[in-house]
């Protein structure tokens, strides 16, 4: 045992560690002492407020040294001391920046260069929000959970908190008898010691960044394990398990039957086996999302315990989400990012991998279109001049926050996509399997995933293609005119929405394939757009055809088509995949965006699009309608958006029908099921059509204390009319189930419902929910932001936020308190603006990464602002126009 520092008068330490306290690393820590093991052994009760902890770390020390840094944050340090052949070195370790966990250990004498140990006691804090090692309540029962992507770990253990050193892990865990502990790797014993506890040993872990150590412990109920069977590229069977609280045991059936499906299609992409020895899929309360951690990933409940007989919007987020975690183990675990600037390659590919392998397991369920639509979301934020590119440095800590955004998950993966799309799915992935073999087990930088791809393919251009879209931020515009001869002139210029300083001189090296829409086969065309112009030669004998400038919708840019060419290939929407249509609708709304087309034309491609077989394209410009209402619109205008989005939709309504009766319609295909689902939400709470509504909520009036008396898959929707319709007692019933039902479906969509109150008393008891410790982070940020959204509640929703920021706060992970900023996103006055920046500018700009979020926000309202001026009185006008047998002005405004 080591003697505890504290008692000792070390006065010459306590000065030089002091001193060292105004200078420490703000980033990267030196590179002169790396880890090369940890022995960790960590004492967990989560009925405790505390935890304990032991660890030992192995280092190779390049120089003489007496300071060594490394991360801790909110540790208690009992004792430390260093190790070496020559003996034990006594030391004082300090936390010099609470803020981001950087601590600094001082020697009493220098350490010699070679191989050394540090050894820490310590104990810390179970953390109440999902960060680091934290501790939440489920059913009665008490649970611990680790979080520590990205920095997180520290709070758990000091250590050397950076993805860049891998080492091996040999970890412990002290738990209570009757207690299952859960680590990454296998239980290779379990030894009984004092106090009634149990010792759970683990096998030693393949080289691991800290960030991916998992750990769970308590009362949990754990499947038993199914082998995964072997495959070509895998001769064993792989354990896989799941893991859920005291009784969830009946809502693991899916995941078990299905998860093995996901694991053989990504072992044949990467044509190497599961990198490591068993699978837990682990589910935790309080979880937002899900964490990749190698061998045991950590999700949401409503993720992974969906039951036997899931609706098709849980089957599509399980595999998505499943997926891509699953993908991780290779790109991110297996192979892991030198530093946090690369970490969007990470989330990028694992995001497009997700989609990719979701699909071909599950084709039904329209996984790309909505994959493509969360793109295709991410170039509104990247048209912003407060922007980022993908690849971004991280030169301090708290720069780490904002690469996990929309532009490193969506827009990466749609880059990610348009360079296999332009390479070919075999050159793609022969990319891939050689990046994954140089790199096992190792670090990678983007650069050199660029190299394999060059290698892999023969294509050494796209390595400057890569980089032009990854290192400067922005959305390409590529307009697209008849050349002479058989050609398209093509142009380049960056993507600018009304009212931006944005300059559009940016140039990228464009992948552009356009498919020319024939009676017959499409023919598909591709050039690489290096300079501001261009030009592309068309198949012979198709000069004249209709163009679509972005074939398969895979390039990542917006095109421009102009007068009659753009007409014509609106008009044959129907013969568009879906992909195709997506992103004509797209360019068509961001037109309009920019001031170079008119609402009249934006209403009416919304209305031949709104006719297309796949959901997704149908109504990707109903929702940009519902965006104009809830932003946009004064009084008056709402009405006539309402009304629109009926003549849009009503009718295919219903013909698909509206019961709400559980299994219904079962039988339907999913598309139908999920195209229902949307309708029904954009109908009733938009649209608001009374007679939907009525229905909707007798429905809610019945399922409220039942909650399966209603179709799972319409729930939420039904709930939000019934908070609409029926006010305060329908919030205070299902605050109540959004806090104590055991159903993780039912908790999400009770909070998602509460979301629509609209009096004040009603919006306020919803959003005292945000400050209960019992519910689901966030679910709580999503009532919130829902009640900011709309126009009925935004006011009082305001109101009470502001008067709550500190416990609004105190419940947000650090990592993530800059997103807080977003609140503001749906503001459209100089008024509202200035509210924004005087209840939040000064505390989101010292925020993890709220600088940049409260940039965009404030700039989001002014392009709000400018269009609203440009557009705003011309929206009823032409509403009228298009309806003119419809007495627009004698609308009830609601």
């Amino acid at each position: 045992m080591l003697k505890r520092l504290g008692a000792i008068p070390f006065l010459a330490l306590a000065v030089a560690a002091q001193a060292a306290a105004t200078d420490y690393p703000h980033g990267r820590l030196p590179a002169g002492v790396a880890p090369t093991h940890y022995t960790l052994t960590l004492a967990i009760d989560p009925r405790e407020p505390r935890f304990s902890g032991r660890v030992d770390i192995a280092v190779r020390v390049a120089a003489p040294t007496r300071e060594i840094w490394l991360h801790g944050q909110g540790l208690v340090v009992e004792a430390a001391s260093a190790s070496t052949r020559a003996g034990t070195v006594a030391a004082r370790y300090a936390e010099v920046d609470p803020a981001t966990g950087v601590a600094h250990l001082l020697l009493r004498r220098e350490l010699p260069p070679g191989t050394a140990t540090l050894h820490l006691r310590y104990h810390g804090t179970f953390q109440e929000s999902p960060q680091g090692l934290f501790r939440t309540r489920a059913g009665g029962d008490w649970y611990a959970f680790s979080q520590f992507e990205a920095t997180d770990a520290r709070r758990a253990f000091p250590g050397f908190d950076e993805p860049g050193f891998k080492t091996p892990f040999d970890v412990a865990i002290i738990a209570r008898a009757g207690d299952r502990a859960i680590s990454n790797l296998p239980e290779r014993r379990a030894v009984r010691v004092a106090g009634g506890r149990v010792r759970h040993e683990y096998a030693t872990t393949p080289p691991l960044p800290t960030y991916l150590l998992a750990f769970a412990v308590g009362p949990l109920e754990v499947s038993d394990s199914v082998a995964v069977a072997p495959s070509a590229a895998r001769g064993a069977p792989l354990p896989l398990r799941v893991v859920g609280t005291r009784g969830q045991r009946e809502r693991f059936a899916f995941a078990l039957q299905e998860a093995p499906a996901l694991i053989r299609r990504l072992e044949d992409y990467f044509g190497t086996a599961f990198p490591y020895p068993k699978i837990d899929l682990i589910a935790a309360p309080m979880q937002a999302g899900a964490m990749e951690n190698a061998g045991a990933i950590i999700s949401a409940e409503d993720i992974l315990l969906v039951g036997a007989s899931p609706t098709p919007r849980q089957q599509a987020e399980f595999g998505v989400t499943i997926a891509h975690e699953l993908a991780h183990q290779w790109f991110g675990d297996l192979v892991t990012p030198a530093w946090w600037d690369d970490t969007w390659l990470n989330e990028s590919f694992a995001e497009w991998m997700g989609s990719r392998v979701a699909n071909a397991w599950r084709p039904d369920l329209g996984v790309p279109q909505e994959q493509l639509a969360a793109t295709l979301g991410a170039m509104a934020t990247d048209a912003l001049k407060a922007g980022r590119p993908i690849h971004q440095p991280v030169p301090d800590n708290r720069s780490i926050g904002p690469a996990f955004d929309e532009i490193t998950y969506e827009k990466g993966a749609g880059v990610i996509g348009m360079v296999e799309s332009y390479l070919g799915p075999e050159a793609f992935q022969r990319g891939v399997r050689l990046h994954l073999a140089r790199h096992r087990h190792g670090t990678a930088t983007a650069a050199e995933f660029f190299q394999a791809m060059a290698d892999g393919s023969g294509e050494p251009a796209i390595i400057e293609a890569f980089r032009s879209f990854v290192d400067q931020p922005g959305v390409p515009l590529v307009t697209v005119r008849p050349g002479a001869d058989g050609t398209l002139a093509l142009e380049q210029r960056r993507y600018r929405p009304l009212g931006s300083a944005v300059r559009e001189d940016a140039l990228w090296q464009v992948p552009v394939c356009v498919r020319l829409v024939t009676a017959g086969d499409p023919a598909r065309s591709c050039t690489l757009l290096t300079d501001r112009t261009g030009t592309l030669r068309l198949p012979a004998g198709t000069a004249g055809g209709i163009v679509h400038p972005n074939a398969d919708g895979a390039g990542y840019y917006r095109f421009a088509l102009e007068g009659e060419a753009l007409a014509r290939l609106a008009e044959s929407a129907d013969r568009l995949s879906p992909a195709e249509a997506l992103v004509l609708a797209d360019g068509t709304g961001a037109a309009f965006e920019a001031g170079a087309a008119s609402f009249a034309e934006l209403y009416g491609v919304a209305r031949t699009l709104a006719r297309h077989p796949d959901r997704t394209t149908a109504l990707t410009l109903g929702l940009r309608l519902e965006d104009l209402h809830d932003r946009l619109a004064d009084a008056r205008t709402r009405a006539l958006l309402e009304r629109a989005l009926l003549d849009l939709y009503g009718e295919r309504l219903q013909r698909l029908g509206t019961d709400t009766a559980p299994g219904r319609y079962a039988t339907e295909s999913a598309e139908r099921q999920l195209l229902r689902r949307q309708l029904v939400g954009l109908l009733a709470l938009t649209g608001r059509d009374p007679a939907l509504r009525a229905a909707l909520a007798e429905a809610a009036d019945r399922s409220v204390a039942d909650p399966s008396a209603v179709e799972p898959l319409l729930r939420w929707r039904v709930w939000a009319v019934g908070v609409e319709e029926r006010g305060l007692p329908m919030v205070e019933r299902l605050k109540a189930l959004a806090v104590e039902s055991r159903d993780p479906a039912v908790r999400g969509d009770a909070s998602r419902a509460l979301g629509y109150a609209v009096s004040d008393e009603a919006v306020r008891a919803a959003l005292a929910l945000l400050l209960d410790p019992r519910a689901d982070v966030d679910a709580v940020f999503g009532i919130l932001f829902q009640l900011i959204s709309h126009p009925a509640s935004r006011a009082t929703a305001w109101q009470w936020f502001t008067g709550h920021l500190d416990g609004a706060l105190a419940r947000m992970p650090d990592m993530f308190a800059g997103e807080l900023a977003g609140v503001g996103s749906p503001f459209c006055s100089r008024g509202e603006r200035d509210a924004l920046e005087t209840a939040l500018g000064a505390r989101m700009r010292r925020a993890n990464g709220g600088a940049l979020a409260m940039e965009r926000t404030l700039e989001r309202i002014d392009n709000c602002i400018a269009l609203k001026a440009a557009v705003g009185e011309g929206i009823a006008t032409a509403l009228a126009a298009a309806h003119p047998e419809r007495d627009y002005l004698g609308i009830e405004v609601h």
